[in-house]
């Protein structure tokens, strides 16, 4: 009986320890650190529609924008790193923040963002209201020359994908705006609709979400397969290629398996083909990329980055 006793005992306290290390055992918390109707909004909830029967614990969105993603991003990695908080990236948002960020200000480090997986591709494309007086390309860039730095540009925030590719397209046709930023997509694509700028340094999900809107060209080497009658930059004379990538991340030092269980479930929910016909309704591209090759990735970006902010003169 001593030894039913002790064999008990040793159950009883074996039992805490491996519910503890039971993972999921609450939902998980997705950080999205753009506002409600963005690019990231409407990738993360494609993701949420398709999570029931893959992962065991619901998956719940959770809003934290400002400063272009910075705001989240921070909190992001200063989250416990458990596997119970993740967030989405952009890059090359998450690149260029922190490269440019002055000297003493707090903030998230890119290499503190442990990837868990990439997701979609969004080029690039300029759009323009369908009551603007240019029709094409042409138009806007001697408009643009004639007039140096009075046409308003719209972003999602300084020192993301969509700054870049408005720095990029000044620096290869020497041409000048002047840039407006906003908190994300869903607050840009408004003031374009509204009128209150001239035009938006966009992503393609928000103008093929967009209506009375037009875009004068899309930065890929080929025509877009969302967008096919949108003549490329490059069919036009400008020698511009920009496209974001977005994806999944935790905090440094979240457990490796539960970094696996989360890359797994995404995957399996990347390979239903109703979840990528939804994925193009939205106006992205499924492009699923592992955690190691998401992680080479940003590490690539981020001397392509640094290349190209040195270019155009941020640093000597």
């Amino acid at each position: 009986m001593w030894f039913i006793g002790i064999v008990c005992i040793f159950f009883m306290a074996a039992g805490p320890i491996a519910q503890a290390e039971q993972y999921p055992d609450k939902p998980i918390t997705l950080l999205t650190v753009f506002p409600p109707g963005g690019g990231s909004d409407v990738s993360h909830r494609t993701i949420e529609k398709y999570t029931k029967g893959i992962f065991d614990k619901p998956l719940v969105i959770v809003y934290k924008a400002g400063a272009g993603g910075e705001l989240g991003w921070t909190e992001l990695v200063g989250s416990k790193p458990d596997g119970y908080i993740i967030g989405g990236v952009d890059i090359p948002h998450i690149i260029l923040q922190p490269m440019v960020r002055e000297k003493g200000q707090t903030g998230f480090k890119t290499e503190e963002l442990l990837p868990i997986c990439g997701l979609v591709i969004d080029p690039d494309l300029i759009i323009v209201h369908k009551d603007s007086k240019w029709k094409n390309l042409k138009e806007f860039m001697d408009d643009s020359r004639a007039n140096p730095g009075q046409i308003t540009a719209g972003t999602v925030g300084k020192f993301t994908g969509d700054h870049m590719f408005l720095m990029r397209f000044e620096f290869a046709t020497g041409l000048k705006f002047t840039q407006v930023p906003y908190s994300g997509g869903g607050k840009a694509i408004p003031a374009l609709m509204g009128k209150q700028v001239d035009c938006y340094f966009a992503s393609a999900n928000s103008y093929l979400r967009m209506e009375d809107v037009r875009a004068l060209g899309v930065a890929t080497e080929q025509r877009y397969e969302l967008a096919p009658d949108v003549p490329t930059l490059k069919e036009q004379g400008v020698d511009v290629i920009s496209i974001k990538r977005r994806g999944l991340a935790a905090p440094l030092n979240t457990p490796k398996d539960r970094i696996k269980y989360l890359e797994n479930a995404i995957k399996k929910i990347n390979d239903i083909p109703e979840y990528q016909v939804d994925v193009k309704k939205v106006g992205l591209t499924p492009h699923f990329m592992s955690s190691d090759e998401f992680g080479k990735y940003i590490e690539n970006e981020t001397k392509n980055a640094r290349e190209t902010l040195t270019k155009f003169g941020f640093f000597k």
